[in-house]
């Protein structure tokens, strides 16, 4: 099954998808760390997402960054 979500067209809800994105990132984070320690990875705490948030953060970042560097070496003149 093939998913085309609907095009991101406003500054508003690129800002709602990446908040998105962070969150479940955070919460990816919370349960892998809560797997490899052995521990009960249930709902994530408030603080427990908060913590997890810079992380996502940074990843996310760099995420977006080399999709800018991807799009513009595509871009670039003789690339195919």
């Amino acid at each position: 099954m093939h998913v085309s979500p609907d095009p991101i067209t406003t500054r508003e809800q690129a800002a709602q998808e990446r908040e998105t994105l962070l969150d479940l990132i955070a919460r990816g984070l919370y349960c892998t760390t809560a797997g490899a320690l052995g521990t009960d990875h249930t709902e994530p705490s408030a603080e427990a997402l908060t913590q997890a948030r810079p992380v996502a953060d940074d990843y996310l970042s760099a995420y977006e960054e080399w999709l800018v560097k991807l799009s513009a070496d595509n871009a670039a003149p003789g690339t195919q």
